[in-house]
This record gives C-alpha cells, structure tokens and sequence, in this order.
C-alpha cells in the first residue's frame, strides 16, 4: 500500500484541463476547480453534492521542494516518484457541510469504519477497454466537522490507464444513500492537465 500525506494535496488547491501547459500552484487550484476543464466531475442527490478531482503529479511535487529554486534534476527525480499513479479526491458535501457530520449514533460509527476501512469495496476505476483498476491506497481526511465536505483520497496505479480514451471513476452504494455513481474523464484532459512552473536553478552541479 502507497500511504501518502492527505492533507497538502486537499488544501493546494483543486484544477482541470485544456490551458497553459505551465501555470503557477494557485493557478493549477484554479483549473481544477473549473468543471469545463474535465478533470473535476460532480453530481447532486438530494442535498447533497458528489464531487471526483484529478490530482495531478506536480502536486505532489511541490509538497516534496523545500527549496525555494529547485533544479530540473530534483523536479524530474519526485515526478517519477508519483507518476506511475493517478490521484484522486472523493468528496461529500451536505448543505455546504460535512456529509458524514450530517449523521448520527449507529449510522455515524458505520460511516466512519466503512469510509477509514472499507473503501477500496466500494471504489474502482475502469477503463475504454474494459480493464478494472482497483484501489492502491486511499485515506480519509478527518476534520472532524471543520469542513465544508468530508474529502478521501485514493491512488491507482497508473498501468492500466496508458493509451486509454477515458477512464471512469466508480462509487457503489457506501451507506450515503446517494446510490451508484459513475465519473468518466477523458484520459486526454489528465494527460495533458498543466504542470506547475516551478522556480528552477540556472547552473545545476
């Protein structure tokens, strides 16, 4: 199992798609934001609001700089750290708040083993060739109420997708009452989502 730290990459910022191929870390958040850029998917049931984000790599990235210039060795060395697998973020937000906040008593205690524990049943990716990606980590955001939505993480490798036209994001039935939902993304629109323009060396030794 791949177990990464959660929190950076949710707060970071949230992007999407066609643009500039290199854009600043709060212009990245920006373009995930914006569904017309199809990396970021969502859909409504009842009150309450489903949300799937691609993550792209150089999130990741710039958690690891410390620095404030880096040289292109270290970018490229953390890249291919966290490439060969696809990242996203599951969210659940009721009335603007938590989802899994919104419940109580027994159903509470059930939501939170299933959603700490149990996901990977409940979660896949497939493909435009039919290939089924399963979960290889996924993490649970706790914040305990603080939120505006109760936000996962989950990472598949990347193998499966190469040369696909789209992959799809599935969610069965989890004990949310929101039923099975599908999340298809181009898989041109996370190839090409923008890179971060990081501030780089000139002479590297």
């Amino acid at each position: 199992m791949y177990r990464l730290s959660f929190t950076y990459i949710l707060f970071a910022g949230i992007l999407c798609g066609c643009g500039p191929k290199r854009l600043s870390e709060a212009e990245l958040g920006k373009y995930i934001a914006d569904e017309s850029n199809g990396i970021c998917k969502s859909s409504i049931v009842g009150n309450t609001t489903i949300k799937v984000s691609y993550r792209p790599t150089d999130l990741w990235v710039s958690q690891e700089l410390t620095n404030v210039s880096v040289t292109e060795k270290q970018i490229t060395t953390i890249r291919g750290k966290y490439s060969p697998y696809l990242y996203f973020i599951l969210s659940f937000s009721t009335d603007n708040k938590e989802t899994l906040h919104q419940s109580a008593g027994q159903q509470y205690s059930d939501l939170v083993q299933t959603l700490s524990f149990h996901m990977h049943d409940y979660v896949s990716l497939t493909t435009s060739k039919n290939d089924t990606i399963p979960v290889s980590d996924f993490m649970l955001n706790r914040t305990y109420g603080m939120g505006n939505s109760t936000d996962l993480l989950f990472v598949f490798s990347k193998e499966k997708a190469i040369d696909k036209d789209w992959i799809q994001f599935n969610l069965n039935e989890c004990g949310l009452g929101i039923g099975m939902q599908r999340f298809r993304f181009n898989k041109s629109d996370l190839d090409n989502a923008p890179e971060i323009k990081f501030e780089t060396k000139v002479n590297e030794l």
